[in-house]
């Protein structure tokens, strides 16, 4: 029976690297790649920097178009084609666009709008209006299509997306990570166009392709070991060629393979396995205002507003309107409805809502809450524990930017512990990457390449 298992676990696992052999050795290469090349995305950093600061001459007229009083959910004035304009959610209905200068409400962003948007970041040469493309095609668009795509026609050979919707620009794309990106996190996560643009298949192809993966590493580490000293002249392996060196790399790094795949499979949180829910951070909201008191804090604002501000977003903490005044440097402050700067909130009565100990202000982050070359994080940060779950908050706004429940913190360990070893903040530098994550990941994709050949060979012959 155990000889019938063995061979079993033998043919399930020389059949499975013919399967995904392949699949592995290009997870392996392409993992290289992003070590040092992101996916793009363009940061709310770098979407401010290139607005206009808001002109305040002939505003704030609102009208009908907004209704006194129904909650707003959601508010923000910035300045659009040349107007101010702000964007409002009330109710349960999507957010609008109202053109401050008139009371309009502004129903589509035309090409003509979004070409405004952005000659702020160069010199348009093209433009096509599309509903997704490589670098727009997940989910996180989907309030923004259509787009507007331009060519920015520099050096960099820049491609610019401007939402339809919002006239917001939402990605931001150069030929140089368009080409690495090619080589790198397009094919690791499977995240081809037409594959990608409908989540339910492409994540189940991620998954069982992964599952496959772990499967075939976790019987190769097994019969690995289970081969040591079984040659029958005494040899520690009893293989030779291509074989031996399959056994011996698998021996040395096989143990690093399976916890890669199976972190990366944890990656794609199969059928729920570790859903966060971040739940209590609507809490520290409290009741939002209504529209009447957003068309009185715009009309202050209008008149008290820092210079220089190109953003003014809502912000509530606790029940009181408040809004955060951000300038194109990244300076914020902190406004009430009247539009005067005011204090930062109270982080004792967020830690009381919470239910929660003291807050903790972090200046560097923490395991869970950091910033590093592929994570973004505004720092400081003020944090509160309470009930096992971490809140993270913005000391200024008093926004929840991050929650670790207990299925985050498993996920954070399982995933990215693993899968890129950042288990603490010196292992989460460029020395560490090149020194030691390189040299691991080459043996991993030796350990793959040198399957794959054999399973190619096997087909061949």
């Amino acid at each position: 029976m155990e000889r019938r298992i063995i061979r079993w676990l033998f043919l399930t696992h020389r059949y499975l690297g013919i399967a995904v052999g392949l699949v592995m050795v290009m997870w392996c290469l392409t993992g290289i790649v992003m070590m040092y090349v992101r996916y793009p995305s363009m940061s709310e950093t770098h979407r401010q920097a290139a607005l206009q600061p808001i002109d305040w001459r002939g505003c704030c007229t609102v009208g009908g178009a907004v209704d006194a009083r129904l909650p707003v959910r959601l508010m923000q004035v910035e300045m659009l084609a040349g107007h101010p304009v702000m964007r409002i959610a009330q109710g349960d209905a999507p957010a609008r666009l109202i053109d401050l200068t008139d009371g309009t409400p502004i129903g589509k962003i035309t090409p003509e709008t979004a070409l405004s948007v952005a000659t702020t970041f160069g010199e348009p040469v093209a433009v096509s209006r599309i509903d997704h493309d490589q670098w727009t095609v997940s989910g996180e668009f989907r309030h923004d299509r259509p787009l507007y795509r331009f060519d920015l026609g520099d050096a960099d050979r820049t491609r610019l997306y401007v939402s339809g919707s919002t006239g917001k620009a939402v990605q931001i794309v150069t030929g140089s990570q368009r080409f690495w990106n090619w080589l790198g996190a397009v094919p690791h996560w499977l995240y081809f166009t037409r594959l990608r643009a409908d989540v339910a298949p492409w994540s189940q192809v991620v998954i069982w392709t992964s599952l496959l993966g772990s499967f075939l590493t976790g019987t190769g580490l097994y019969l690995g070991i289970r081969q040591l000293g079984r040659a029958p002249d005494g040899r520690w392996s009893p293989y030779r060629g291509f074989l031996f060196w399959h056994h011996l790399l698998g021996l040395v790094f096989g143990l690093f393979v399976l916890t890669w795949v199976v972190s990366g499979l944890i990656s794609m949180n199969p059928w729920g396995f570790l859903d966060s829910e971040g739940a209590g951070t609507s809490r520290l909201q409290g009741n939002p205002p209504i529209g009447a008191d957003i068309v009185s804090a715009v009309s202050a604002l209008a008149h008290t507003a820092p210079a220089g501000t190109v953003s003014i977003p809502l912000a509530p903490f606790d029940s009181v309107p408040a809004f955060i005044a951000t300038a194109r440097d990244g300076t914020r402050r902190r406004l009430d409805g009247s539009g005067q700067e005011t204090r930062p909130p109270d982080m004792a009565r967020a830690a009381a809502i919470l239910g929660g100990g003291p807050a903790e202000l972090l200046n560097s982050g923490d395991s869970y809450y950091f910033a590093s070359r592929s994570e973004a994080a505004r720092l400081p940060a003020q944090r509160i524990v309470a009930g096992g779950v971490r809140y993270y908050l913005d000391p200024l706004s008093g926004a929840v930017v991050m929650v670790a429940d207990s299925d985050g913190r498993w996920y954070r360990w399982l995933h990215e512990g693993l899968h890129r070893l950042d288990f603490t903040p010196a292992l989460r530098g460029d020395t560490f990457r090149t020194l030691v994550m390189l040299p691991l990941l080459l043996g991993v994709t030796l350990v793959c390449a040198t399957g794959a050949w054999l399973g190619i060979r096997r087909l061949i012959r």
